[in-house]
C-alpha cells in the first residue's frame, strides 16, 4: 500500500509541474548571404544584412569583417585575437599573446582585401604579427603598433602605441617608408588593393608616390567596402561612395541603436 501511495503522489507530482518553456531557435550555421554583410557587436552573434543570426565560438569582442565577406576577426572570450572562416567554420588563433583592452579608435588588426592575411598587434606593444589564415604561416614586424592595412608586402600602421607618430609602410627586414605629415589623427586606412590610402577630410592619398589624388565632399568613412568605394554615412543611413565619381548608393541595411556595425561584401 506504501508503495502504491508513493507511486501515486510521484506521478500526481509529475503531471502538476510546470510545462518547461520551448527551447529557443538556435543560431544560423555559416551560410554565405547577399552582399553586403554587416556584422552588430552582440554576444557571440554576427546579425547579416538578410536578418539571418550567425553563432560565433567563443567570441568577447568582434572586430573586423574580411571585404570578401568571408571572414570574420574578434577577441575570444580568452582575450586572444581570433579568426572565424564563415564558410567552412574554420577557427585560427592569430596571436598567442592577450590582445589587452582594445578601445575604440585604436585599431590593433588589420585584414587584407582577399582575407588571407591577418595583422595584429597587443596593445601598448609595438610588435605586429602577419598570419596567413590558409596556411598559418606567420611573419613578425618590428616597431608597428596601431595597424591600418595589411597586404602580401607589408603593413600599414604607425610607430609608436601612444602619441602622434608617424604613418609608416614596414616589411620584415626592409627599411620602413615614413609618410610625411600623416599620423592617426588622419584616420588613415589602405584600400583593398594597395593603391590609396583614405585619410580624414576624405582625400584619397596614392599610395606609391604619396601625393594627394582626390579629394571629394562627400560623408565617407575611412573604412572600404571594395577597391572602389569606401562607406558612407549620412543621418539617412549607410551608403557606397564611389572614389571616382563620389556617388553615393544606398545599402538596405539597417542598424539598431547604439550598435556598432562592420561591413564586408560577399564574393
Amino acid at each position: 500500500m506504501k508503495v502504491r501511495l508513493a507511486l501515486a503522489a510521484l506521478l500526481l507530482t509529475a503531471c502538476s509541474s510546470p510545462v518547461p518553456a520551448p527551447i529557443p531557435a538556435q543560431p544560423h550555421p555559416f551560410a554565405p548571404t547577399q552582399s553586403p554583410i554587416h556584422w552588430i557587436r552582440t554576444s557571440g552573434i554576427a546579425r547579416l544584412a538578410s536578418g539571418q543570426d550567425v553563432a560565433l565560438p567563443n567570441v568577447a569582442q568582434l572586430v573586423a569583417v574580411s571585404r570578401n565577406g568571408h571572414r570574420v576577426a574578434y577577441i575570444d572570450d580568452a582575450g586572444r585575437y581570433a579568426a572565424l572562416d564563415l564558410r567552412t567554420g574554420q577557427v585560427r588563433q592569430l596571436n598567442a599573446k592577450l590582445a589587452g583592452q582594445i578601445r575604440w579608435g585604436e585599431p590593433h588588426l588589420a585584414v587584407s582585401g582577399d582575407g588571407a592575411l591577418f595583422a595584429t598587434s597587443p596593445e601598448a606593444t609595438a610588435e605586429t604579427t602577419i598570419i596567413n589564415f590558409d596556411t598559418g604561416e606567420t611573419t613578425i614586424v618590428k616597431n608597428v603598433c596601431r595597424l591600418y592595412g595589411v597586404t602580401a608586402s607589408g603593413v600599414l600602421g604607425t610607430r609608436d602605441c601612444e602619441g602622434d607618430s608617424d604613418l609608416r609602410w614596414a616589411s620584415p627586414g626592409k627599411k620602413p617608408r615614413v609618410f610625411e605629415y600623416l599620423n592617426r589623427n588622419d584616420e588613415p586606412s589602405l584600400s583593398p588593393d594597395g593603391k590609396f590610402i583614405a585619410v580624414r577630410g576624405f582625400t584619397l592619398i596614392d599610395f606609391a608616390t604619396g601625393e594627394a589624388v582626390r579629394n571629394f565632399p562627400i560623408p565617407a568613412t575611412g573604412q572600404w567596402l571594395d577597391a572602389y568605394h569606401l562607406l558612407a554615412k549620412t543621418s539617412n543611413g549607410y551608403y557606397a561612395a564611389d572614389i571616382k565619381t563620389g556617388s553615393l548608393t544606398k545599402l538596405a541595411v539597417v542598424a539598431p541603436p547604439y550598435e556598432t556595425v562592420l561591413f564586408g561584401r560577399w564574393q
